[in-house]
């Protein structure tokens, strides 16, 4: 019966989504899926960098009252329990914080110093949405007062929708009528933001793209922005994720430490239109190519003939060939010439 109930939630959801084509629909769609299985007092639907992990979007159930830099920075300011990265290596990539502390639920940083003085929450149920070894997003179930914690049956359940929503996903940034791109501000996309998360300097470049990403929250910079913000702060010095814009651009976003120690220096952050070749990346990950797949359809994108593709990856051109008729099936094309048309010039 447990069995019964999972395959229901996970079949419930791939229907729910199966219209969706924007992100913003997809998400009350998984909502409203969701709940009747698991019942929760708030929600927050991301979508996620396959390459670095970082956000790219966010959607939440009801407005929270504070920007998504405080998120940001609980998320990603330093080691914790239950953190997205973490989830996502897991089988299934799902983590209940009431199962996983045994109940001493203060043991978790981010429920110790946010989510339960800022908002009172008394549990967190997370699932990481994995398909082929990436993780395209997350959504997170929260529960306060006198709900009961998750359970671990309510975990399994959630647990079950992982694939099927990377999928949508995938197929909410990879739809084709939504690609239309956007006319960019002249000049570089130039922002500065100091220790305290303010912008102190932004060029008109940067506003624009600023308002290609969502635009501003309750002056909150957008979740993509943010995230890389915090992770070059924490210590890593720089940190870099794509995002989609609502036009259907894609943005390549990068930030960096300027100067000073890592708590006090101001960060910059960069905007720039995300190239033909990431983006392809992008859709071979999508399209559940194999990590040796993928090199092999990267290469065909540069113009390398089967010989050059077999001395760069110390391969046979036998196996080249195989390599590239598992590439076509997925990908549904017959030759290269269709590869390239599909992944580049679409």
């Amino acid at each position: 019966m447990r069995v019964e109930r999972c395959q229901r939630l996970g079949d419930r959801v791939a229907t729910a989504t199966r219209s969706c084509h924007e992100l913003s629909q997809l998400a009350e769609a998984v909502y409203a899926a969701v709940a009747p299985a698991i019942p929760f007092a708030f929600a927050c639907f991301a979508v996620s960098d396959p390459a670095t992990g970082l956000p790219s979007w966010s959607s939440k159930t009801r407005p929270m009252g504070c920007g998504d830099e405080e998120f940001a920075a609980v998320e990603f300011g330093g080691p914790d329990i239950n953190t997205l990265a973490e989830i996502a290596h897991r089988d299934p990539p799902v983590g209940a914080l009431w199962v996983e502390t045994d109940g001493q639920l203060d043991r978790c940083r981010r429920y110790r110093e946010f989510l339960r003085p800022r908002f009172g929450f008394t549990d967190e149920l997370r699932v990481v949405f994995r398909d082929h070894g990436a993780s395209w997003g997350a959504l997170a179930l929260y529960r306060e007062g006198d709900d009961a914690p998750f359970s671990r049956s309510e975990a399994q359940q959630l647990g079950t929708t992982s694939e099927v929503l990377a999928e949508s996903v995938q197929r909410s940034l990879f739809c084709p009528d939504r690609e239309r791109g956007a006319t960019p501000s002249p000049g570089p996309a130039v922002l500065i933001i100091d220790r305290s998360g303010t912008v102190t300097h932004i060029s008109p470049a940067a506003e624009s793209a600023i308002e290609e990403l969502g635009g501003w929250d309750r002056r909150s910079l957008p979740t993509s922005v943010l995230a890389i913000a915090t992770v070059a702060r924490s210590g890593s010095g720089h940190a870099e994720t794509r995002a989609k814009g609502c036009s259907g651009a894609w943005l390549s976003l990068r930030a960096a430490l300027l100067s000073g120690p890592p708590d006090g220096a101001d960060v910059v952050v960069t905007f720039e239109p995300t190239r033909r070749t990431d983006l392809s990346g992008l859709a071979l990950a999508a399209r559940g190519l194999t990590a040796r797949e993928a090199e092999v359809a990267a290469l065909v994108l540069q113009g390398a003939n089967t010989r050059t593709i077999a001395a760069n990856l110390y391969l046979s051109p036998h196996t080249v060939q195989d390599h590239l008729k598992a590439i076509f099936a997925k990908l549904g094309v017959k030759s290269r010439r269709e590869m390239v048309a599909q992944l580049v010039l679409d």
